[in-house]
């Protein structure tokens, strides 16, 4: 089942209050760690989900069927009100499953929500529970109305994102004020009247509200998590939750949708989030965005290479400005050698101590940066080790270029196996989750696709993104339509594109990018 596998092996302290009438344990679960994620797309397993993530025991259960959207809103609305963890049935789950789950609450009552009919379906899942029918005439149109126009200024931007990405089918969050509180009063006082229980405390619901996730929304509500909503689930990209996080800085954050990816990428960003480490605008990840780059060498002679890098950032941010984007300073590392040198890699490393004092000033102007490096008869990543001091730091990524790559260590020459490309992903998504890093970008040259073998096959998991920059013919010259076709065609999933532009921009120069893909980084030099 769905729901065994998310909790597998998650261990699960509780908090417990009494009921006061009738001597039953009421217990809700906190869980351990940073994160947890409930992602099953079917309702009545999501919900059934929940209950066994954040509730041990309790008299009382709410069920509704899973085929009907205002008895979902109206039980998780219930479930708020009262307590009490919210099942569907008829869905992917059984009966008998929903039995047992009753039986592994300890559930005396049973609420029924909706009407004779609707209450007589739901009748084989209750058990030997009593069973209270709950039918209110309509949630509250008061709440309702306040639901719809909740928004504020601050939250335009994000629920604009929200729409771009078609969350348009959201839904309200289903709290208690939305039904009638004398309809609730007449609910409680058909149940046993329980002494105020310990909730959960410090514990934050990231919920992306879409109609089949009322019933796991109204038990995180129940059992006292504080709720966040993240339409889409892409918390990362959401200036507004990840301020929120910081502000709260929560024991534990569990997210309600797929949108969250699994428990390790939700608990990096949530890590990320309270240490306050973001990327430009207040955010986590580099994309949705568009980028401009520009490229920086390290003078050897410069008495003040603080200062002599802040000249490459106001280039940067000329740049960036003809293009609408965000400046990028591409800070050169290494470069091609002719000869082998002592370590035999044909690579000659430019000082540290060079490098270091331009990324310094470059991230003090709050742009970001990125480590140019060129490859030599070694793996791509055999330069990280010196480089890890600097990829430590959040804003500070990575340039390779496979096509300059020589033979050896299982590569010919001009390429490279995508073993060898995703050694560098692997590296610098370990970096960022053990730094609490926000995203890493990894730009990676190419003239042709070819030169990544087998690159459909890159896995690129959420703490780097990954651009393929299509090249210039020549320096100063903007990629051929030709490279471009090839580089930016059938991109392995989750990286983006990139392009080179010519030396010479108008004060607009947006008209020059190609329409499609949309480009997420420029090359400007």
């Amino acid at each position: 089942m769905a729901s065994a596998l998310v909790l597998a092996g998650c261990t699960v302290p509780t908090a417990e209050g009494t009921d006061g009438s009738t001597g039953e344990n009421f217990q809700v679960r906190e869980p351990s760690g940073p994160a947890l994620v409930l992602d099953s797309t079917d309702p009545a397993e999501l919900a059934l989900t929940a209950s066994q993530a954040f509730f041990h025991a309790s008299p009382v259960a709410v069920l509704a069927p899973a085929d009907d959207a205002d008895d979902r809103a109206t039980a998780a609305a219930a479930g708020a009100a009262v307590a009490a963890p919210v099942l569907l049935t008829d869905g992917g789950v059984s009966d008998a499953n929903i039995v047992a789950e009753l039986e592994r609450l300890g559930v005396e009552t049973v609420v029924a929500v909706g009407d004779e009919e609707a209450a007589a379906e739901v009748g084989p899942a209750t058990g030997e529970a009593d069973v209270v029918r709950f039918d209110p005439d309509a949630l509250s149109a008061a709440a309702e109305a306040a639901a719809g126009g909740r928004a504020d200024d601050a939250d335009e931007k994000d629920e604009k994102d929200a729409d771009e990405k078609g969350a348009d089918d959201t839904i309200p969050l289903p709290t208690a004020d939305r039904l009638d509180e004398v309809d609730v009063d007449k609910l409680r006082a058909q149940l046993p009247e329980p002494q105020d229980p310990e909730l959960l405390q410090e514990i934050l619901v990231a919920v992306d509200p879409r109609p089949g996730h009322e019933a796991a929304i109204g038990t995180a509500l129940a059992a006292g998590a504080v709720p966040v909503e993240v339409p889409g689930g892409e918390l990362a990209t959401s200036p507004r939750t990840v301020e929120t996080l910081r502000t709260l800085k929560p024991l534990g954050v569990v997210g309600i949708g797929s949108g969250f990816g699994t428990a390790d990428d939700l608990g990096w960003q949530v890590e990320v989030a309270m240490s306050g480490q973001t990327l430009p605008g207040g955010v986590l990840r580099l994309f949705p965005g568009r980028y401009v780059s520009t490229t920086y060498v390290t003078p050897t002679s410069s008495w003040d290479r603080a200062a002599h890098a802040a000249v490459a950032v106001d280039e940067a941010a000329a740049a960036a400005a003809a293009f609408e984007a965000t400046p990028v300073v591409t800070v050169v590392a290494s470069v091609r050698s002719g000869s082998a040198g002592e370590d035999g890699d044909f690579v000659a490393e430019q000082p540290l101590e060079n490098v270091t004092a331009a990324v310094d000033a470059i991230r003090e102007a709050g742009q970001l940066a990125l480590l140019d490096v060129a490859p030599g008869n070694q793996p791509l990543a055999a330069q990280l080790d010196d480089l890890e001091p600097l990829l430590t730091r959040p804003g500070v990524g990575l340039s390779v270029h496979p096509e300059f790559r020589l033979a050896g260590e299982g590569a010919e020459a001009g390429s490279v196996p995508v073993a060898e490309l995703q050694e560098v992903v692997d590296r610098l998504a370990r970096l960022a989750t053990e730094h609490g890093l926000p995203q890493v970008m990894l730009e990676v040259h190419q003239s042709t696709a070819a030169s990544v073998v087998d690159r459909a096959r890159l896995d690129v998991p959420p703490q780097v993104a990954v651009v393929f920059t299509a090249a210039g013919p020549a320096e100063g010259q903007a990629t051929a339509a030709g490279v471009w076709a090839d580089v930016a065609g059938d991109l392995p999933a989750h990286t983006y594109p990139g392009w080179s532009a010519p030396s010479h921009l108008p004060a607009d120069a947006t008209p020059l990018l190609p329409a499609e893909p949309p480009v997420g980084l420029v090359s400007a030099g």
